[in-house]
């Protein structure tokens, strides 16, 4: 990404975060050139973008002032006439009805017990300085192991490393399989996520991937075929609660899967990072549970449930535990000790045990709201996956229907999602089909959103 992107892209984040709000004055267009070290014109062009994007406006000879969010209509999407231009990083919560976003709402989570938490944690600070090992901090390592194992999963706690959130879990695993078998290919189990692949492109590792249709079982046939073929380092798979589908993977197939594995020698990188956010009456075991070898990266991450921002992760990395400590600690040492410390006392307390059913209920009743709304706006023969977990709805529309090519419509209607190309890379269109976030679905706010996004769709005006 080049400098103008980098900055625009840290100012967009900065107001998408509330650091700058509705009426702030954006810093002079001098001064961000002496903090950047960058040229008066890249500075204008990083303006600019904000500006397209309906986040900013110019004032005459007063500089630049932060839009508000309900005003914030990108007027110049930065994308094609197609919407083939989208990254997910333009599906933020900048919009009315931003129901392409990846992340949770906040709203719904009772942050209360979090900042009570966080006030005892500073308590122990200074004691726990001393012992802030790159493994992470003790008292949360011991938390997460006895919560595995009140959930049926018993994980040896020496394995057990924090990380700076799911995402660098998921780094270190990946680095970590093809560093030791020597091989830049990884079998990715689509859909996936996008930060997924960007990440393999950055490490520079070949994503080989193998579709699995909502409702259909696990072609071990082909995915065998595929290990033959390319020789991977391992496989990325997500078994429960599935981005973007929110499918969870049949125990039987997680037991073919892992032992489809093993007979190779391969290992298998998993991200639960959805477990918690279950509709159903407990977590569905996760392939680690399966797990006799020592196969399975097990990455996980409250980030996505309990403790959004903070940051916190964490890898069970069965027989690659030395390598990828040895790689934590030539990147980010250790994992920052406030962040844990807070979530260590959440879970030795027991007040995150409320904090995720009422979460869980809040999700349910918005997806059963989106859901509704769906089913009698979508045109015949549209297909919505009812999701067993997370906070993603799948919807299929008929053969021949373009979602993407739609989106920049419904980008200035004030509405978003993510269209399916943004979760496969084999080289198949998939055109019809999008992931809604019902986290952010408002039925008493946005009731007129669906049919307004189904006119769109239908290349109606709205």
């Amino acid at each position: 990404m080049n400098k103008t992107g980098q900055l625009s892209q840290r100012f967009r984040h900065a107001i998408e975060q509330g650091h700058l709000r509705a009426g702030d004055r954006m810093p002079s267009l001098r001064k961000v050139c002496q903090d950047h070290k960058i040229s008066i014109t890249t500075a204008q062009r990083a303006y600019a973008e904000l500006e397209k994007l309906g986040l900013i406006e110019s004032l005459p000879r007063s500089g630049f002032r932060v839009l508000a969010r309900s005003n914030a209509l990108p007027s110049n999407l930065p994308l094609n006439s197609d919407g083939s231009g989208i990254r997910i990083e333009h599906l933020t919560a900048a919009l009315p009805m931003p129901w392409g976003c990846p992340y949770m709402n906040p709203a719904l989570i009772n942050t209360t017990p979090l900042n009570r938490a966080l006030t005892r944690a500073l308590r122990d600070y200074r004691y726990a300085l001393s012992g802030n090992a790159s493994t992470g901090y003790e008292g949360l390592r011991r938390e997460l192991t006895l919560r595995y194992l009140a959930q049926g999963v018993e994980l040896d706690g020496d394995e057990l490393l924090v990380t700076c959130g799911g995402m660098e879990a998921l780094n270190l695993a990946i680095r970590a399989v093809t560093k030791l078998s020597g091989s830049q290919a990884m079998i990715v189990l689509t859909p996936a996520f996008p930060a997924l692949f960007d990440q393999l492109d950055q490490l520079g590792v070949a994503a080989h991937t193998l579709a699995t249709p909502p409702g259909q079982p696990l072609d071990l046939d082909r995915l065998e075929q595929l290990i033959l073929q390319h020789q991977p380092a391992g496989i990325l798979a997500m078994a429960n609660f599935q981005h973007p589908t929110g499918l969870t993977m049949s125990d039987t197939d997680k037991a073919a899967l892992l032992a489809l594995a093993d007979r190779h020698r391969l290992p298998i990188i998993e991200d639960d990072t959805y477990r918690e956010l279950y509709f159903g009456e407990s977590a569905p075991l996760p392939l680690k549970a399966y797990d006799q070898k020592g196969s399975v990266l097990y990455c996980s991450s409250f980030s996505k449930s309990l403790a959004p921002g903070y940051r916190v992760g964490w890898i069970a990395a069965g027989r690659f535990r030395d390598s990828i400590l040895g790689l934590k600690l030539c990147s980010s040492l250790s994992t920052p000790l406030p962040s844990v410390l807070v979530l260590a006392r959440l879970l030795s307390g027991g007040q995150h045990e409320d904090m995720l059913s009422l979460l869980r209920s809040r999700l349910q009743a918005n997806w059963l709201a989106l859901s509704q709304q769906l089913s009698i706006q979508m045109p015949a023969g549209a297909r919505q996956v009812t999701p067993q977990g997370g906070y993603f709805l799948w919807l299929e529309l008929p053969e021949g229907s373009d979602c993407r090519a739609r989106l920049p419509a419904a980008m200035q209607q004030g509405i978003h999602f993510a269209p399916a190309p943004l979760f496969f890379r084999d080289g198949q269109p998939r055109l019809n089909a999008m992931r809604l976030n019902f986290s952010f679905y408002d039925p008493l706010q946005q009731h007129n959103g669906v049919a307004m996004l189904a006119r769109v769709l239908a290349g109606e005006e709205a």
